[in-house]
């Protein structure tokens, strides 16, 4: 069975920060990510708050992130982490490939997208549903999308979409548009972009598997059917916690609890990042996280 001084489960922001920080302090570090590194970072089209870069797409900035980590010599392993087993000064964690004793565990593994709950919605993922414009945008060029949600994400993406897609239907349930005011700004001097608010969809219209066309409902109760060949989808994300199942870990609405140590309720067992309650999930928040993660878990460990 390998063993490690620290696993860290997860490689987004957070992540491959606690991960410098622990092996530049010559400990022996695993990371393990069951996706692409950089988490939800692959997926945003343009980053412009993140310190020393003016604009920086989120692959961009996850690659250099992961670069570091390799450079440094961190043992990066892919796998689907199932269980975690607290035997008190040592951990064990279950993956889908294999078996890691450590002494200490850093939870990463950030958030999902959220759904909308509708029939067929986990069928059409990837037969016109995504979640992701950065990396599904190419397939919808010179047509029509629709992107639901009205925040920072689904504004920034359907500003990136509109330079792809011949039309870009935003649809939002609320009067007003929940993003940045420079954000909001963009998206309404972009003439390929139309809004629908106080809007949900409630139906998912197919053809031959494929979503074609969707169907919204008002405030006023109103309902009228828009053909699309695409949707992406941006309300929000929640934690999967589904590998914390038999840890008596303090949760909060899935959401992992913290003290300003990073430390959680169990011993030697951390978290940083967008699965720990919080006010502010952003990418700089994220990295200074891993950074009081690693070095509170060097202190309790060494």
């Amino acid at each position: 069975m390998l063993n490690f001084d620290c696993v860290i489960i997860g490689s987004g922001a957070a992540g491959m920060t606690a991960a410098i920080y622990l092996k530049r302090a010559n400990l022996s570090v695993a990371l393990i990510e069951k996706d692409a590194p950089g988490g939800q970072m692959t997926k945003i089209s343009n980053i412009e708050n993140y310190p020393g870069y003016r604009s920086v797409d989120g692959s961009t900035l996850s690659l250099n992130m992961y670069n570091q980590v390799i450079d440094l010599g961190v043992d990066y392993r892919y796998g689907n982490v199932l269980d975690i087993q607290d035997y008190g000064d040592y951990k064990i964690i279950k993956t889908d490939v294999e078996e890691i004793k450590c002494k200490a565990v850093i939870i990463a593994s950030g958030r999902k997208p959220r759904r909308l709950g509708l029939e067929n919605e986990e069928k059409l993922i990837g037969r016109g549903i995504s979640y992701c414009a950065l990396c599904d945008g190419f397939f919808y060029k010179d047509k029509t999308v629709a992107v639901i949600g009205g925040g920072n994400s689904a504004v920034e993406e359907s500003i990136y979409l509109s330079g792809i897609c011949k039309e870009v239907i935003l649809i939002h349930r609320r009067d007003q548009l929940t993003a940045d005011l420079n954000a909001q700004e963009k998206l309404k001097k972009i003439k390929n972009i139309k809004i629908n608010y106080n809007s949900v969809v409630t139906t998912l219209i197919t053809e031959s598997d494929k979503l074609k066309a969707i169907k919204i409902k008002t405030n006023n109760k109103e309902e009228k059917e828009i053909k699309i060949d695409g949707m992406f989808i941006y309300i929000g994300h929640e934690p999967d916690v589904s590998f914390l199942s038999n840890l008596d870990i303090n949760l909060d609405k899935n959401y992992v609890v913290v003290d300003d140590k990073m430390r959680t309720n169990i011993k030697n067992i951390y978290a940083c990042g967008d699965i720990i309650k919080k006010e502010i999930y952003q990418i700089t928040t994220a990295v200074g996280e891993g950074t009081i993660a690693a070095t509170t878990a060097k202190k309790d460990i060494t």
